[in-house]
């Protein structure tokens, strides 16, 4: 089941999230805090997917950062910056994926995107097909590149921006 996210289940996702990033290179570099990372900032909501007591998916929802608003979501969904919200952190444990983890996960965003009259946007890091080809299957639409700024957990990471 998807729910919101408690401060409680930061621990456990870390834990998951761990799992991911040796089956998937996700994130691309681990964090140097990564209940912080988890955790966000500018968050609008978080998610996670509960199965039989375990975490195995997440998803959270955020403005934009002001060094990561790309110009290109603007001027693709046609909004300022504060009308767009930033699908990220979405990851699902290795053995639960193709059971509509993400998304069911991915729904609740758009259901918080929608309430707050909020167009959704996000980006993929250049490397990860999959996910790449994920959000393409999904309807997303690619509108452009960037380059995570320095000091940023990618470090200078190519960077494929989509629109809902």
């Amino acid at each position: 089941m998807v729910r919101p996210r408690r401060d409680q289940d930061l621990q456990p996702l870390v834990v998951l999230l761990r799992s991911v990033y040796r089956a998937d290179g996700y994130p691309a570099n681990w964090p140097n805090d990564p209940i912080r990372w988890l955790a966000g900032a500018r968050t609008i909501g978080a998610w996670t997917f509960e199965h039989h007591g375990d975490l195995v998916g997440h998803l959270a929802l955020t403005r934009p950062d002001p060094d990561r608003a790309w110009p290109q979501w603007q001027q693709a969904s046609q909004q300022p910056c504060e009308r767009l919200a930033v699908m990220r952190r979405l990851f699902v444990a290795p053995d639960s994926r193709r059971n509509g983890v993400a998304s069911q996960l991915i729904e609740a965003a758009e259901r918080a995107a929608a309430e707050h009259g909020l167009r959704l946007v996000l980006d993929v890091a250049d490397h990860n097909r999959a996910a790449i080809e994920f959000w393409r299957t999904h309807g997303w639409r690619e509108v452009g590149e960037a380059t995570l700024p320095p000091g940023d957990e990618g470090r200078g990471l190519r960077l494929l921006l989509f629109v809902a």
